[in-house]
């Protein structure tokens, strides 16, 4: 639904602050959104389903007073999800396996986790319930006074979010081979083997506390100013503030690990207590970050007819990991179950009777922690673009654009130690912090024509290079830092580091139909053949890098984790002169550490598969019967249907390592019609 009111033509010679202060228009909408998908996994029977609903209602309200252009909008946003395996409410998969000390909630009932090295996982569809609500209110205005086109405004955010969800009410059990051989402390024996014993060397569970009700709320003000200095300069002013709280829940169930700052100890405290090392804890744990102050500067400069050049810097906040935070602190002990047990030689596990019995009163449980000074990650950016017209049709550019994050988020495990856990009577378990940085460099070129005779079209080229130290994001699959006495071993390639990069797209109008070559006039054939337009992207980028790793290595299941450990680096060259699908990278460059030892192996050091982009697509539109219209679009992915390798294995003691092991979409192609009246 949309009004509108007002007078457009500014009658009476007010010119364009009389016609800003007659404008109004008023928008409301309402749009519902279902979808139904099937949950698959590489194991037959182990399907689930998924189901959301979504209602949005947004309001939006402009008008000019006071010689200002206002603008006012109200929006809410309700999102419903479910998830649900084969087994839930159905069959107790965990009890017919005779496992005790699992979850008997119905809700959670499904197949336990199995994990081997020489094989995938066995993990089916964890079930879960969620809800997610936002309502917003936004307001700006805008005042031009002379060279001057000021904005400013600010906005306001309730943030819902109720959840259910159990990451291992049913038990995960990793396989070794710790009992049926010898070996060197990695791989010892046969996984499988130990699975056909029914002998885990390690065991983790995790349920409760059943529905969480989180809330939060965020605010943000900005003030900017584009001031045309001369004909031939424009500086951009600005200044964001952004604030989110951490969230609360509702029955006060957050709870989280206090730790001294050598990782010495570590005590469970719930929100609101008394920490031993930290003090007193708000009941959200974490403290409020009030710091999100974020400058904008830019400048744009003429030099001459046919040069412009461009520059900026600014700080931009990393998205706000508070709710995933929120999640982990309210699924633990004493309002969850929560247990890891790491077997040895001489003290075997058995999967039936591991959880039967609980864990010492001494011991602590708890799987997570954070640091309560946690800060939100930022990046400043900062760059350089100059644009050259070579006539009227042809432009040629270069730009230099800078990154450096800060506080970013780093996962650790600091109560592993070489040969086992560090801390006495406390579990294995996760820290979160925001102590890792990053830097990237990018320089790129450019030519493009602008449409002419039919035709138009562009080419760029990126250089660039990307390190942090941020293991969450960037570990290649193993997203905790591996050794918590050495962090700066994390420094390496990002994650999505890609040296060179390489894009082109064109539009060609086919020489056909109204104001072209060729059946111009009016005619079936014309409307069959004429106006279609021929868009195209090709693109080629360097391969994203992978990280040389352990899983399933015994002496890293005895440091209560699995999948952190990096391999040793021979020092041989890494690449192949001519890679194929069965031997992608040279493996020989790589070799199981010693036991009780960690990789001297950098993060993502192997450089994966390039990617190569070909999609094009034709389009028309029709107009008939006044405003009524009818346009059609062909689109091609991968036109040529060229094979595309995608990711490669990089676990050393998978039977699998070195090779191509999936592959990227084969051609594709889509018909969409869309009619409007």
């Amino acid at each position: 639904m949309a009004v509108q009111v007002g007078d457009f033509g500014g009658r009476g010679g007010g010119g364009r602050g009389a016609a800003m202060n007659n404008v109004v228009n008023l928008n409301l909408g309402v749009h519902f959104s279902r979808s139904d998908s099937s949950q698959l996994t590489v194991f037959p029977g182990l399907q689930g389903a998924s189901h959301r609903t979504a209602w949005d209602v947004p309001f939006n309200l402009s008008f000019g007073k006071w010689g200002l252009m206002n603008t006012l909008s109200v929006t809410f946003n309700n999102n419903r999800t479910t998830t649900t395996n084969a087994f839930g409410g159905v069959t107790n998969v965990a009890s017919a396996a005779g496992i005790a000390g699992v979850s008997t909630d119905p809700f959670d009932w499904g197949v336990p986790t199995l994990s081997f090295s020489s094989l995938s996982s066995l993990r089916d569809v964890s079930p879960s319930q969620g809800l997610s609500r936002t309502v917003g209110i936004n307001g700006s205005m805008m005042k031009m006074k002379g060279a001057h086109t000021m904005r400013w405004g600010g906005n306001f955010q309730s943030l819902l979010s109720e959840n259910r969800s159990n990451a291992n009410a049913r038990g995960s059990f990793t396989f070794s081979g710790l009992y049926t051989g010898g070996g060197n402390g990695q791989t010892a024996g046969l996984d499988v083997a130990d699975f056909l014993l029914g002998l885990p060397q390690q065991a983790a569970l995790q349920y409760g506390p059943g529905l969480e009700r989180f809330h939060a709320r965020s605010y943000a003000g900005f003030f900017q100013d584009d001031w045309r200095f001369s004909g031939s300069v424009t500086f951009s002013l600005g200044m964001r503030y952004e604030y989110q709280s951490p969230y609360t829940e509702a029955s006060n169930r957050l709870v989280t690990l206090d730790v001294p700052p050598d990782f010495s100890a570590a005590a469970s405290v719930q929100a609101g207590q008394t920490g031993p090392y930290s003090g007193v804890l708000p009941l959200t744990i974490l403290h409020p970050d009030r710091n999100n102050v974020a400058p904008r500067l830019g400048l744009a400069w003429r030099a001459n007819q046919k040069t412009t050049v461009r520059g900026g810097y600014g700080i931009n906040y990393a998205s706000v990991p508070y709710m995933s935070i929120a999640q982990k602190l309210a699924g633990q002990p004493p309002f969850a179950i929560t247990n890891t047990v790491i077997g040895a030689v001489s003290t075997p596990l058995s999967m039936a009777t591991v959880f039967a019995a609980p864990p010492p009163a001494t011991t602590t449980t708890n799987t997570f922690g954070v640091d309560p000074n946690y800060r939100i990650g930022y990046v400043q950016i900062w760059n350089l673009d100059v644009q050259r017209e070579i006539n009227r049709t042809w432009t040629v550019g270069a730009t230099y654009t800078g990154t450096k994050g800060a506080s970013l988020d780093l996962l650790r495990a600091p109560n592993r130690g070489p040969s086992g856990l560090r801390i006495a009577n406390v579990q294995a378990f996760t820290w979160e912090s925001s102590g890792s940085t990053s830097i990237m460099n990018a320089w790129s070129m450019r030519v493009r024509k602008r449409l002419s005779m039919g035709l138009s079209g562009g080419v760029t080229y990126t250089l660039s290079k990307s390190m942090d130290d941020a293991s969450s994001i960037g570990g290649g699959g193993a997203v905790v830092a591996q050794n918590d006495q050495n962090l700066a071993a994390e420094w390496s390639r990002s994650s999505f580091d890609q040296r060179h990069r390489v894009s082109a797209d064109f539009a060609w109008e086919l020489p056909f139909g109204a104001n072209r070559k060729w059946l111009a006039g009016e005619g079936l054939l014309n409307k069959v053949v004429g106006d279609w337009i021929v868009n195209g992207t090709i693109a080629y980028a360097s391969g994203n890098p992978f990280t040389a790793r352990i899983v399933g290595a015994s002496s890293d299941l005895t440091r209560g984790t699995n999948g952190t450990l990096r391999a040793d680096y021979t020092g041989a060259p890494i690449n192949v002169s001519n890679p194929t699908m069965a031997l992608f990278f040279n493996t020989a460059a790589f070799a199981l550490p010693a036991a009780g030892t960690f990789g001297n192996s950098a993060r993502n050091l192997i450089t994966g598969p390039t990617s190569t982009t070909f999609n094009v697509s034709m389009s028309k539109s029709m107009r008939y019967a006044g405003n009524r219209s009818i346009s059609l679009r062909v689109q091609a992915n991968n036109v040529l249907n060229m094979p595309q390798w995608g990711s490669i294995d990089t676990v050393v003691n998978s039977p699998t390592f070195g090779r191509v092991v999936s592959m990227r979409a084969m051609r594709s192609v889509q018909i969409i019609t869309r009619i409007t009246f």
